[in-house]
């Protein structure tokens, strides 16, 4: 008996019993829908950070904040007081002297009371500096900053575009908006700056605009007008530039020295880290309850099986009393409870793959409309391949006690039975 024989038989007795099988399948079927929906969901929210990642082009960037800083987040236990560590500013020096940092810069807080263009409505205005060169933003139209032309330059985010009185990102190129900026006293100063660019949205924008560094340092020095000498100059952070070619054990060291002075350290890969972590895990606990669909469609492979093998007992028996060897039999048996896996899993991710075609419209036109580049669920063909043949390998396995059952009936005790 061929291989392509044992595969006709094995279809033929699934239709036997059309209504058993198809219930079978459907159990798969349900299982396997929620596994690849959600593993969708992980793959298109993963590939995102990931894009989000190299756009940035900061990968030798790290972010040095105060540890007390770090630890007043939400659920922290309250830090103790430590006089060694660093509470006002941030020593930039003591920073560029540990080895493997080559270049770093304080980033400060701008505080600007509210911006206006061609729509002459003042709106509140949330910009920080050109953080660093390394640090890359994408673009939806124009280019990035230039910190050495003298001029006030702006990267509007997107979401200024039409509310300034822009008709589309490209036609803010070139066009001047105001920035009104006060000091410590209350005194009130507008700048006017160029729109080199728009800022596309995305998790690195966060509605946050950016101003080139002369722009910067005036904003700043009004914003320091009438305060004490203690109270100028102080930075929230340090973005340091890591010598090229460094190593993980380096980033250690660079670590370890830099919480030796108070301050932790991360990486622009560290924060995406952080979300990709959390929607693995999140991620992780739904596709437990798909597992538990699978768990109890086995069940239920096991089950039709086994009823199978009790109705074609005698069928069984003429088979081999014919001369058809035991593996045979077997393989007739495993063979239809991994076509039920196959059948069951193919409806499942064709049926997650149109949900999650319509999913995706749906997000896109509604609450993801702000984040473009993302497909909150992507099921390309490996991962597709992959889960229809775990789910094949499951089903062969629930078929294999039904299966040895089949192929160690006697066959003339199996003849003789009603």
């Amino acid at each position: 008996m061929k291989f392509k024989d044992i595969l006709k038989s094995a279809i033929a007795n699934l239709m036997r019993n059309k209504a058993r099988s198809v219930l079978t399948m459907i159990a798969i079927f349900v299982g396997t829908f929620a596994i690849a929906l959600v593993g969708g969901l992980n793959v298109g929210v993963n590939n995102y950070l990931d894009d989000q990642l190299e756009s940035v082009g900061g990968e030798d960037l790290i972010l040095i904040f105060p540890e007390a800083m770090m630890g007043m987040g939400m659920g922290a236990d309250p830090a103790l007081y430590d006089p060694d560590v660093p509470t006002e500013g941030m020593n930039l020096d003591a920073i560029l002297a540990i080895e493997g940092i080559y270049d770093a810069a304080g980033f400060v807080n701008l505080s600007i009371d509210y911006v206006v263009g061609p729509s002459e409505e003042r709106y509140v205005f949330a910009a920080n500096g050109d953080e660093h060169e390394t640090f890359i933003i994408a673009l939806e139209a124009g280019d990035q900053l230039n910190n050495e032309s003298g001029e006030f330059e702006v990267l509007l985010d997107s979401n200024y575009v039409e509310v300034l009185g822009f008709t589309s990102s490209e036609a803010a190129i070139g066009q001047s908006v105001v920035i009104a900026v006060s000091s410590a006293l209350g005194e009130r100063t507008t700048l006017e700056a160029t729109v080199v660019g728009v800022i596309e949205s995305s998790l690195i924008s966060g509605g946050i605009s950016r101003v080139n560094w002369p722009l910067e340092d005036e904003i700043h020095r009004i914003n320091e007008e009438g305060m004490p000498e203690g109270m100028q100059g102080q930075t929230w952070a340090v973005g340091a530039v890591l010598e090229s070619g460094w190593t993980e054990a380096q980033l250690t060291d660079i670590r370890e020295a830099l919480r030796d002075l108070g301050y932790v350290g991360q990486t622009i890969e560290d924060q995406f880290g952080m979300l990709s972590n959390i929607m693995n895990a999140i991620t992780g606990v739904l596709i437990m309850f798909g597992a538990i669909s699978l768990l109890a469609a086995s069940f239920g492979i096991i089950n039709t099986l086994y009823m199978s093998v009790q109705e074609r007992t005698r069928e069984i028996g003429l088979m081999k009393a014919m001369g058809l060897s035991r593996s045979k039999v077997f393989r007739i048996f495993s063979w239809e409870a991994t076509l039920i896996g196959f059948f069951g899993s193919l409806l499942g991710v064709l049926g997650a793959m149109g949900v999650g075609s319509l999913l995706n419209q749906a997000a896109a036109d509604s609450f993801l409309e702000g984040l473009p580049g993302l497909t909150l669920i992507q099921l390309t063909i490996p991962i597709v391949v992959i889960i229809i043949l775990i789910i094949m390998s499951i089903a062969f396995l629930a078929g294999t006690l039904p299966a040895r059952r089949a192929s160690k009936l006697d066959p003339i005790a199996a003849l003789r039975t009603e």
